[in-house]
């Protein structure tokens, strides 16, 4: 009987059709797990292959975050810039949220709300005056299938590709994305959905568990946002552990953990959004308990 294969052998078959069959590749890299491991086997398939090439790094920026998210994002921008091109995004587009009434949305980067920035504008960011096709109308979402056409117009690509690092055990919407019955894919592969004429979404770690992503960052060392350390410490269920845009649905019941990790940038978020400081108090992210050890460590034994 042949034996089954691993996510790690599965995931290095993918990268070799994908850097074979693709002259044009980015990762989406939002500084969460799951974007940090998809990132990491890319730089590590490049250097173990000798491949003369870069992969571009897109990071959309929504002005809110932990101080170790922005280290971890900063961390990795840092290295391997010899195999990098780094497109940090701080654009105002419109962005969910879920804490207001009266609002569906809010803007990072709002050029009109400078005064309550939480944070001052990255040094070599890309803004609205380095796209285009940016338009006040635009959702976050939009943005990014625009991109994607601005990236393969730009780099004169026979054919584009965005690697996600979702995940369908993550939840059903994410399921939804990959298994949809009816949309274009890449050559029959379920991980895959075509954006436009030449440019695809593919998701080479949709068969990928929790307990996969740690246990590869401690077998191979690799760098991850020590914020999932703190999530763990707090008692952060896993399926709400993210690093995103922080006034979205998923990531309300972990809101108010800004109030005790991040006090000063939660007196700023306040003036970000309606309700915030009332979704903040609301919010339950379950019985807090504090633990010692980093939780990919204990799934290791």
């Amino acid at each position: 009987m042949e034996r089954r294969k691993n996510v790690y052998e599965l995931v290095q078959e993918r990268l070799d059709m994908i850097f074979k069959e693709f002259d044009n590749i980015y990762v989406s890299f939002s500084g969460g797990k799951d974007s940090g491991v998809l990132l990491n086997l890319c730089i590590d398939y490049i250097r173990k292959h000798n491949l003369k090439r870069k992969i571009g790094v897109f990071h959309l920026d929504y002005e809110i975050q932990y101080r170790m998210t922005l280290d971890y994002v900063g961390r990795t921008f840092g290295c391997n810039r010899d195999i990098m091109d780094v497109y940090h995004v701080c654009v105002p587009f419109r962005v969910t949220t879920c804490t207001s009434m009266y609002q569906n949305f809010w803007r990072p980067w709002d050029g009109h709300r400078q005064d309550c920035w939480v944070r001052p504008l990255p040094g070599g960011a890309l803004t609205v005056e380095d796209f285009q096709f940016y338009n006040t109308r635009m959702w976050d979402y939009d943005f990014q299938v625009e991109f994607s056409r601005w990236l393969h117009m730009g780099k004169h690509a026979r054919r584009t590709c965005c690697l996600v690092g979702i995940r369908t055990q993550e939840s059903y919407n994410r399921w939804r994305t990959i298994h949809k019955g009816v949309k274009e894919r890449y050559k029959n592969y379920e991980w895959s959905t075509k954006i436009d004429e030449g440019i695809y979404n593919l998701y080479p770690l949709f068969d990928w568990k929790t307990s996969d992503i740690w246990v590869a960052n401690s077998r191979f060392g690799w760098d991850y946002n020590r914020l999932y350390d703190l999530y763990y410490q707090t008692g952060v269920s896993l399926k709400r552990q993210r690093v995103a845009n922080p006034f979205i649905s998923e990531a309300i019941e972990s809101l108010s953990l800004y109030k005790v990790i991040a006090p000063d940038m939660w007196e700023r978020m306040i003036g970000r959004g309606n309700g915030v400081n009332f979704s903040g108090m609301t919010a339950r992210h379950g019985n807090p308990v504090i633990r010692t050890a980093p939780y990919f460590i204990i799934l290791l034994f």
